[in-house]
């Protein structure tokens, strides 16, 4: 949005990335509904769903995080037989709206400018973006509980309570 862009240009504050990864496992039992995707599970399946995103520190909130979310991705874990099985899922399933579903679809490529996938990644992968980031100052934010090198923990604007571990990177120790 504008009003971000003009922030972080004018220089008094940093832009930084706000990703989160969440893993999950689609499981066999539970298929509430006779037409429910995952009656088609054998096994649990793995994967991982990141959400991408910006923050900036609250000009009025000291140790407030406000927050922009641009996207996300879901995908099958790495191991070779996830990634068979996941899709084959969703070959066998693939995505069907209800007419109230296709409306709200239309809604959010409307007013968030979302795109939403047509069809699979090679790797199995699904992914979305805004075009006009959700949140901001006052919507979407975290407050900052404790934080060191390599641990995180914040309380979101509906109080749940966030942990992040910071993974190191190839050739890097922390302390």
């Amino acid at each position: 949005p504008k009003a971000l862009r003009e922030e972080v240009e004018s220089g008094k504050t940093v832009l930084r990335t706000y990703h989160v990864v969440a893993a999950f496992t689609i499981e066999p039992s539970s298929a509430s509904f006779a037409d429910a995707p995952n009656k088609d599970v054998h096994r649990p399946i793995k994967g991982i769903m990141t959400t991408y995103g910006y923050s900036l520190p609250d000009p009025e909130v000291p140790n407030r995080h406000s927050i922009w979310f641009t996207g996300g991705r879901i995908e099958p874990n790495n191991n070779p037989s996830d990634i068979s099985e996941w899709k084959r899922l969703f070959t066998l399933n693939p995505p069907r709206h209800s007419f109230g579903e296709k409306a709200k679809l239309l809604a959010v490529k409307l007013l968030m400018g979302a795109t939403i996938p047509e069809s699979m990644n090679e790797d199995g992968s699904l992914e979305y973006t805004f075009t006009r980031p959700l949140g901001g100052h006052g919507m979407a934010y975290v407050d900052v509980i404790y934080l060191d090198e390599t641990l995180r923990i914040v309380r979101g604007q509906r109080g749940t309570v966030f942990v992040f571990s910071r993974l190191p990177q190839k050739n890097q120790k922390l302390h």
